[in-house]
């Protein structure tokens, strides 16, 4: 599985209003839109998002790309009162995981 995090900046005072959207869950099908896992960290300055999946950046592009989706267009307008939404995706550069027990 490969992973991406999305880092949102809250504007000062919006942690409370961000823990309320995160806990909300998405306005999607993960599994439909191709994650496997999805997570979500609010902290007092940030939203860090971790997509999880075969190719996470290309679903999460498609996501943001799909018009056709008026309860993900309207979250991501609840998201962009709250924070600047105007940032990139990252993947991971080092991965370190016990092996599993057999």
């Amino acid at each position: 599985m490969k992973q991406a995090v999305v880092v949102f900046h809250l504007r000062e005072g919006s942690d409370p209003d961000a823990a309320r959207l995160a806990a909300a869950g998405p306005p999607f099908d993960p599994a439909e839109a191709g994650f496997t896992r999805l997570a979500v960290y609010v902290t007092a300055r940030e939203v860090i998002f971790v997509l999880e999946g075969e190719e996470p950046l290309w679903s999460e592009d498609k996501l943001v790309s799909d018009f056709l989706r008026p309860a993900l267009r309207e979250r991501l307008d609840e998201w962009r009162e709250l924070a600047d939404v105007h940032t990139w995706p990252a993947q991971p550069l080092f991965v370190w995981e016990a092996p599993a027990d057999e």
